[in-house]
């Protein structure tokens, strides 16, 4: 017997932009080929540059803030001392 939890929480769908995000893909792709011999997995990274494109980075919207509020205040830290 499984017990399941699922949390909703509000997240927005980012473009795959920043290289270490796209890095972290690849290599979590490269993984999953490894341990499971997929096709799927195999096909998206012999056709790497046309395939990354349908990947979308899933960002919960708590966690961006808070992200943004701990840049804000390293950088008033810097800007004054």
């Amino acid at each position: 017997l499984a017990v399941v939890f699922v949390v909703c929480v509000p997240v927005e769908l980012e473009v795959l932009e920043e290289k270490d995000d796209i890095k972290e893909l690849k290599k979590m792709i490269r993984n999953h080929l490894l341990y499971t011999g997929s096709e799927v997995a195999r096909r998206i990274l012999a056709n790497w540059d046309s395939e990354r494109r349908f990947f979308s980075k899933v960002m919960p919207t708590d966690y961006k803030r808070v992200l943004s509020e701990i840049g804000a205040k390293k950088s008033q830290k810097q800007a004054i001392g």
